[in-house]
């Protein structure tokens, strides 16, 4: 039986494979279709569904994306020490935050684990870290939950991420949303 229904995808990319030029590949099977580069919606007559995800597939092994190699552009080294919640909240000018206008990412370097813990059944890592000078920050790292068997309170980390404000139980806070950590060298 054949169905006119319409399925509707959402698809994120990584940097080296370009979503967009992907669909127009495919455009065969698909109702309609935007975007660009790194992120895209779909429309998908149902019964063109399984056609439309093997060419993809395809085209995705062919291209060699599981070679690709994730980076992550650090903006700037910068100390807790330093951050305070008007700097963080200024952060927010610079929006609208998007493909051609990513959110500043930072390093901060040789901070110590105060407390270490995985949140949401081991999905996610929660840290709260101290500098030289006694100034704690708290982290959370989303998806990230499988590190927490890596670290242990006293282990001196590097950490990438972005700063924001978390509102939490009617109290502000700043936190940073790692997106890479290391043990530092």
């Amino acid at each position: 039986m054949k169905t006119n229904k319409l399925e509707k995808v959402r698809g994120r990319s990584i940097k080296g494979f370009d979503l967009h030029e992907a669909l127009m590949k495919c455009k065969e099977f698909l109702s309609g279709f935007g975007g660009h580069t790194m992120a895209v919606g779909v429309s998908v007559k149902h019964d063109n569904l399984l056609a439309f995800k093997k060419k993809f597939l395809e085209m995705a092994k062919n291209s060699n994306i599981s070679k690709l190699e994730p980076v992550l552009n650090i903006d700037k080294l910068i100390s807790i020490d330093e951050i305070n919640k008007q700097i963080v909240e200024e952060l927010s000018l610079l929006e609208p935050y998007g493909e051609a206008n990513e959110m500043p990412v930072f390093a901060f370097k040789e901070l110590k684990i105060d407390s270490i813990k995985s949140l949401s059944e081991g999905k996610h890592l929660k840290l709260t870290l101290k500098s030289d000078k006694n100034t704690y920050i708290n982290a959370i790292g989303f998806n990230l939950g499988e590190y927490v068997n890596d670290y242990k309170i006293g282990d001196r980390v590097d950490i990438a991420g972005n700063l924001e404000i978390n509102s939490f139980n009617g109290v502000d806070s700043i936190q940073i949303n790692i997106k890479d950590i290391m043990k530092s060298v």
